[in-house]
C-alpha cells in the first residue's frame, strides 16, 4: 500500500463515518510518514487548506508521534464552518466538543533557520477567533500516534466564530470561557490551559517545520489545542461564551 492509497482509504472512511482496520499502522512508522500523508489528503481537498491544529507542545508529548518538536494536522475546507455551524451526529464517529483560541495570519510564517520570536508572531497574527473542534478519529484507538497523525491529527469539524481584529487588548494568558448545552452550563475553561497563553503554541508551530502542503500561509487559522475539558456530544445546541471574543454555537442533529 502506497501513501496515497492510504490517504484515499481515510478520506473514504471520512464521508462515509467509519473507522479504518489496523491493517495500514505499519506504513507510517516516521513524522515524515505522517505527513507525506497529509500531503495526499490536502491534494484529495484539491489543496483547500483553512488552517492547521497544532499539537504536541511538550517533549512528553512529542515522543508520542516520534517526534522532538511541536506536530500539526491541517484544517480542510469542506470541514470548516462558520458560527452558527450544524451537523449531523451520523457523519461523525465518536467526536469530542472542544473549546479553542485559534490565530489568522496576515502573512505567511515560512520556514527558516532563524527561530520565529514572540514579537515575530504577534507582528504576523492578524486576528484572533474563538472556535469549536470537533475532534474525531478515522483509525482505531488502539493506532499509532502518527497513525492519528497522518489522519489530520484526528479532526472532525472546525467553527471558526467571530474574528476579533483587536485581539492585542484582550488578556489571552487569562480568558474564561463558559461553555452551553441547550442554555444549560455544562462545562469552563480558560485560556491558560494552553501553556499559559495559547500564542507560545503558535510561535512553537512557526518553529516546528516544514509542515505538509503549503505551510503556514497569510489567512490561515491556527488553532491551539481545548481550553476545556473533551466532551462527547449529543444532540442540541452548544454555545461557548469567549467573554470579548465573543460566541460559538453549534446546532448538534441526529
Amino acid at each position: 500500500m502506497s501513501f496515497a492509497d492510504l490517504a484515499a482509504q481515510l478520506q473514504a472512511a471520512r464521508t462515509s463515518a467509519r473507522s479504518l482496520d489496523g491493517a495500514s499502522d505499519n506504513l507510517v512508522r516516521t513524522l515524515d510518514d505522517a505527513y507525506r500523508v497529509q500531503d495526499e489528503l490536502i491534494g484529495l481537498a484539491q489543496g483547500d487548506v483553512r488552517g492547521w491544529k497544532v499539537t504536541a507542545l511538550s517533549p512528553v508529548d512529542q515522543k508520542i508521534y516520534a517526534s522532538y518538536r511541536p506536530v500539526a494536522g491541517p484544517l480542510l475546507g469542506p470541514y470548516v464552518q462558520q458560527t452558527p455551524a450544524n451537523v449531523s451526529l451520523s457523519s461523525l464517529m465518536a467526536p469530542l466538543l472542544e473549546c479553542e483560541i485559534a490565530f489568522v495570519l496576515g502573512s505567511d510564517l515560512p520556514a527558516r533557520d532563524a527561530p520565529y520570536t514572540q514579537a515575530d508572531i504577534e507582528q504576523a497574527v492578524a486576528a484572533v477567533v474563538p472556535a469549536f473542534e470537533l475532534a474525531d478519529s478515522r483509525v482505531p484507538a488502539s493506532a499509532s500516534g502518527l497513525m492519528k497523525l497522518a489522519d489530520a491529527m484526528g479532526n472532525g469539524l472546525f467553527v471558526v466564530g467571530p474574528r476579533c481584529d483587536d485581539w492585542r487588548a484582550i488578556d489571552l494568558t487569562d480568558l474564561p470561557i463558559a461553555l452551553h448545552l441547550d442554555r444549560r452550563a455544562i462545562d469552563r475553561g480558560n485560556s491558560a490551559r494552553i501553556l499559559g497563553n495559547p500564542l507560545l503554541a503558535v510561535i512553537a508551530l512557526a518553529n516546528a517545520q516544514p509542515l505538509p502542503g503549503p505551510g503556514l500561509k497569510a489567512g490561515h487559522i491556527v488553532t491551539t489545542g481545548t481550553c476545556t475539558t473533551p466532551l462527547a456530544i449529543t444532540t442540541g445546541t452548544y454555545a461557548a461564551d469567549f467573554g470579548p471574543l465573543g460566541m460559538v454555537e453549534l446546532s448538534v442533529r441526529a
